[in-house]
């Protein structure tokens, strides 16, 4: 007898070591069950699709499942000092959107959800409790978000896996003999027929299942690689033979297939579901079958004949049903995912199958939002989305999202800064993303107000002994300017052109007489007489190109360029000594700079918006006169030809 009970525990403690406390300093001793529903859009990794309401939950689960099947994850949650698991899909649209998320194969090690009980860090540390708050899990993998590499202790050794962000798609390719055959995986219907390929599937093992008319029903396990592709050929069995049935009365089998949805069919007076009763035995002669499609797909209502002795499959194709779509977006250049399309900029038009489906919308500077839709049969939908703009409320340059600050490190008690690498590595994939949905815009500008001071020193004295009259007006001196710059912008470069204005110039005002000599020992002399009309004027009539880069965030935009300067020195009216006769002085002054830039604008969201700006001219390299230091600031409108909106 003592022996009996000593296997009986033996049994039991070896069938329930997978989910016992784990022996480790950082491994995890319980799972904590709330009974409370995890909210679905607090994270983007994960879904439910169960249900399609904003409200949407996730199931909680009390201990790691022994198996997940492909598609599905698990979610482990940490709630200060408790864990908690919950349930659902894998939302394969993150996979394209910013943050990035990693996937990390399990540890060679992990059977059976037993990774579940081990915490992961960033890095090594003497703290257990600075593990990752949210990794998510399936049968073979870890997706995170943020971490490229990540770090475990087991039996007091440390040690670590490296993830990669590709999807873990492979291809499944179906075959049959003979061919024609529906296919089915884990009970639902693809709407293929053999032969057939799937492409982006999720890594994992896959019960497929294979029906075809008046052949016997095959189920087969088939497992498709990352990163790779797998084929499995079905030679089917003829069940064409005669049913010999006794008694006074002979009847014929009718074999219903799996529905793409939960819905039961009406066969005659009776309702039945086809993963109950796959097969009918009837009497012999005609029935009506009646399915209803939910809205998805098109109802089914007709009727089969069913032989005495024969064996009937139900064949008639399940239609889907279509409906359409259109998205607008603020910002406008948002990068839109939509589950089963490719992602795009901006808004789109689009035709669907009747449904539900699930959108996230991100871009950089903004918080990322899944939105769940439903497309009906024969109408379009208007879906407007608006993101917010992200927080970061430490002000340290990450989005508090990115570093658990200030929630889990309080605002003023410091937070672990990202080490340089990894911080220029999120800093380029958020310059790359940036790159990837800036739309094109064209600014042209309003009025403006021009400073400019001379870097010659010669030139500077010979400018304010000549301007001690007025200056001012529209001049590109130090004065006023009128729609005289142009700019593209266009997936982070731009690209400008400004015109020199020269109406009024630097007027001449002194009562006394100058005279200036020249390299060529001709002198000038410099005087005002209204009544003999003697005005002379200094101008600078230029033509300015550049181009570069630049950033926005918001609404605000900062930039980079390189330019050249076309410019000629004017002074007008200046008599020559040597013939007493009045003159126009021509000086030519070319002339290289750097240009830095920040814009303001009003609004991003319409198709021409106000937008304040400042530009600081830098100049460099030679110069035959002179080079100038220039502050140009004002108002400029902006054209953003996505902006534009039709009516649906």
């Amino acid at each position: 007898m003592k022996t009996k009970l000593t296997a009986i525990i033996i049994l039991y403690v070896t069938a329930t070591a997978i989910f016992a406390q784990l022996p480790d300093l950082y491994s995890i001793a319980a799972f904590n069950v709330t009974a409370y529903d995890y909210p679905e859009r607090a994270n983007f990794v994960i879904k439910n699709s169960k249900t399609f309401t904003e409200s949407d939950t996730l199931l909680e689960l009390s201990s790691p499942p022994a198996f997940i099947k492909p598609g599905r994850v698990v979610m482990r949650k940490k709630y200060g000092a408790d864990y908690r698991l919950y349930s659902g899909e894998l939302d394969t649209t993150a996979f394209n959107a910013f943050p990035p998320i990693y996937v990390f194969k399990l540890p060679p090690w992990s059977r059976s959800g037993q990774a579940m009980w081990y915490r992961f860090y960033a890095k090594r540390t003497g703290n257990r409790n600075l593990d990752l708050e949210t990794v998510f899990f399936d049968n073979e993998r870890m997706y995170v978000q943020h971490h490229e590499k990540l770090f475990y202790s087991r039996n007091d050794e440390w040690d670590s896996i490296v993830g990669a962000t590709a999807a873990p798609y492979g291809e499944l390719l179906l075959d049959s003999e003979p061919p024609g055959a529906d296919i089915y995986l884990y009970g639902k219907a693809t709407g293929k027929r053999t032969p057939a390929l799937f492409r982006d599937m999720i890594a994992g093992r896959y019960e497929a299942e294979l029906f075809l008319p008046d052949y016997r029903f095959q189920r087969r396990s088939v497992s498709v690689p990352a990163h790779g592709s797998a084929s499995s050929s079905f030679q089917l069995m003829s069940d064409f033979d005669t049913l010999y049935v006794l008694g006074e009365a002979q009847h014929g089998i009718l074999v219903l297939p799996y529905p793409p949805i939960d819905s039961a069919y009406r066969v005659g007076d009776t309702a039945t579901y086809a993963h109950r009763e796959p097969r009918l035995t009837l009497l012999e002669g005609e029935y009506r079958i009646v399915w209803n499609g939910g809205g998805l797909y098109k109802d089914v209502d007709t009727v089969i004949s069913v032989p005495a002795g024969r064996m009937i499959y139900f064949s008639t194709p399940f239609v889907r049903l279509v409906g359409s779509a259109v998205f607008e977006l603020h910002p406008p250049d948002a990068l839109l995912c939509i589950e089963g399309f490719p992602c795009q900029t901006g808004g789109v038009e689009a035709e669907m199958y009747s449904g539900f489906y699930t959108a996230r919308i991100s871009r950089f500077g903004y918080e990322p939002e899944r939105r769940k839709f439903v497309i009906s049969h024969g109408k379009k939908y208007l879906i407007r989305v608006t993101l917010d703009e992200t927080a970061d409320r430490d002000y340290d340059g990450f989005p508090d999202s990115l570093d658990r600050c200030p929630d889990d490190y309080g605002l003023y008690d410091g937070c672990p800064k990202p080490g340089f690498k990894y911080t220029a590595r999120m800093k380029w994939e958020e310059l790359t993303e940036y790159m990837e949905t800036e739309p094109l815009s064209f600014a042209i500008s309003g009025i403006g107000i021009i400073s400019r001071s001379p870097t010659g020193r010669r030139f500077r004295t010979v400018l304010s002994e000549f301007s001690g009259g007025s200056s001012g007006g529209l001049n590109n001196y130090n004065g006023v300017t009128l729609g005289n710059a142009y700019q593209v912008s266009f997936r982070g470069f731009t690209a400008q052109a400004e015109l020199g204005q020269w109406v009024s110039g630097v007027k001449f005002r002194r009562p006394d007489t100058l005279y200036y000599p020249n390299r060529n020992n001709t002198l000038y002399k410099i005087w005002y007489d209204s009544l003999y009309n003697v005005d002379p004027a200094i101008f600078f009539p230029s033509t300015a190109l550049s181009v570069g880069f630049k950033y926005r965030l918001w609404n605000y935009s900062v930039g980079y360029s390189i330019g050249r300067q076309w410019e000629d020195i004017i002074i007008d009216d200046v008599e020559d000594v040597r013939d007493g006769e009045l003159k126009r002085i021509v000086f030519d002054n070319d002339w290289w700079f750097h240009e830095l830039m920040v814009e303001a604008d009003l609004f991003i969201d319409t198709f021409v918006s106000p937008s304040l700006y400042a530009k600081f001219k830098l100049p460099f390299g030679p110069t035959l006169r002179t080079k100038w230091h220039s502050l140009h600031c004002g108002l400029q409108f902006r054209i953003r030809p996505s902006n534009w909106k039709s009516k649906v």
